[in-house]
Formats: C-alpha cells, structure tokens, sequence
C-alpha cells in the first residue's frame, strides 16, 4: 500500500523560507517514507508504542509523522531544518 502525505499547517508554516535543495530533500524522503511509513531504513518510531516516527532529511534534519491507516496517509506533524 501507498500512502499519501499530509502535512500539517504547522508544518507548512516551518517550510517558509526553505532554501530549494532542504525542498527537495523534503519531498524526496516523504515519497520514501510514503511508500512504506515502517520501513526501518528510512524511519524509526520515536514513542514506546512507534506510532509516532522520525526520518532524517540527510544529515540536515528530519520530520516526525503519524501514520494514518484508517485514510491511508503519512500524517507529517513536524519539520525541524538545521542545514
């Protein structure tokens, strides 16, 4: 199953002033992460019960997200860019 993302407006709000290469980052590793949200490769769970998962954007930084199986979607919760 694919999944589609969704990103929060907090998230959107985070993406302001994004330098290109950070945008290309983003979207190369969510359609990673849409693909399969568990795949230990590109993410990891971040609570005891790994509902909520962190994937690192290169070494430069990385979003936390929910994975919403009932609407089939990668839930991105937070942005966090140190590049």
């Amino acid at each position: 199953m694919s999944y589609r993302p969704h990103l929060e407006t907090r998230v959107l709000r985070q993406m302001r002033g994004l330098p290109d290469d950070a945008f290309d980052t983003l979207v190369r590793i969510l359609a990673r992460v849409c693909a399969d949200p568990y795949d230990r490769l590109f993410s990891v769970g971040v609570t005891t019960d790994g509902r909520e998962r962190m994937a690192e954007l290169d070494d430069s930084g990385f979003i936390t997200f929910t994975v919403d199986e009932d609407h089939g979607l990668v839930r991105v919760l937070d942005l966090v860019w140190t590049g």
